[in-house]
């Protein structure tokens, strides 16, 4: 049975049960506002606890979590609150039909060439900067909504925490808690790094939160790692930098291929080596690869179409 409310005021009741569970949250006259705004965000309040409850009994019990499993209890302070809004919840919904909100009208797509960048700007004030080669799916109906196909693009999006922002990228949702992030998605991986504010990476499953200053790569199939970074390198690749941690050249090669517009791999036993280090692009070069390749300790072979990184071969003994 479907619920008496929209997928936006599920996602709006899970993003509040989450920053709830957070010691800092002092929100409580928005929390309070939000409830009376509509008898069914209680409902839909009500039903994400207990989701909330229920994730973290089964993540108590899972191998490794990235981050401690949040508590679901509610503060004292609004309990009461809460029964009354259930009350007249369970009253209202006796006598209303509900409908479920579609983010399927209108929607349009923003794409880059290799090598080109583009900001959009969506009716709300917030910002998107796509890098080259990339593909986000938008939509005038949902402007707080958004799908990153492939690419990669920075977000600064304006804070609302009655309608927060939503991006899906390789089949998993993240919702903004702040303010500036950068998402790359290449071919069965997902990157995200946090330059200010909060994103919360999958919000019905692991709701893995990540602050200013911290990063997350996400396999296909594979249990997200959350890293450090530097919180004034995340979007670097806007002038030109591209900053890395313990990253593998195949990674490196996808990010040089965006950003200069032609295609550069690594082949062999290249493709596993790891870099660490600042690179620093100059795409208006006729051989920009020329200069990078010794920094990570390979040989760029120019072809027909771009560059092919290769392990050098070892000097004999």
């Amino acid at each position: 049975m479907n619920p008496p409310f929209s997928d936006s005021i599920r996602d709006q009741a899970q993003l509040w049960t989450i920053r709830l569970s957070d010691a800092a949250f002092d929100d409580w006259d928005g929390f309070t506002a939000w409830l009376e705004e509509n008898p069914v965000h209680n409902t839909a309040y009500e039903l994400a606890v207990a989701h909330d409850a229920s994730t973290v009994e089964t993540l108590r019990t899972a191998p490794r979590p990235i981050i401690p499993a949040m508590p679901a209890a509610v503060p004292p302070r609004v309990s009461r609150r809460i029964w009354v809004g259930g009350a007249m919840a369970a009253a209202i919904a006796g006598v209303i039909g509900f409908t479920t909100l579609r983010d399927t009208a209108s929607p349009y797509i923003v794409e880059t060439g290799p090598g080109v960048h583009r900001t959009v700007t969506l009716a709300d004030g917030s910002s998107i900067m796509l890098n080259g080669g990339t593909r986000l799916l938008l939509d005038h109906a949902a402007p707080r909504r958004a799908t990153l196909e492939r690419g990669e693009a920075l977000f600064t999006v304006r804070h609302d925490d009655r309608d927060p922002f939503e991006l899906k990228v390789g089949g998993t949702k993240l919702v903004d808690v702040g303010t500036v992030f950068n998402v790359v998605r290449d071919v069965g991986a997902t990157r995200l790094a946090v330059s200010e504010g909060a994103v919360i990476y999958a919000p019905d499953a692991d709701a893995v939160r990540l602050d200013a200053g911290q990063a997350l790569v996400a396999a296909d199939g594979i249990r997200p790692v959350r890293v450090q970074v530097e919180a004034t390198s995340v979007g670097a690749w806007r002038s030109g930098q591209l900053v890395y941690s313990n990253a593998p050249l195949a990674t490196i090669a996808d990010d040089l291929s965006r950003n200069l517009g032609k295609p550069v791999s690594a082949t062999g036993t290249a493709a596993a080596l790891t870099f660490t280090g600042i690179i620093n692009l100059d795409t208006k070069a006729a051989d920009p690869i020329g200069p990078i390749a010794p920094l990570l300790g390979v040989r760029a072979e120019r072809n027909a179409l771009g560059w092919t990184l290769t392990r050098p071969d070892r000097a004999p003994r």
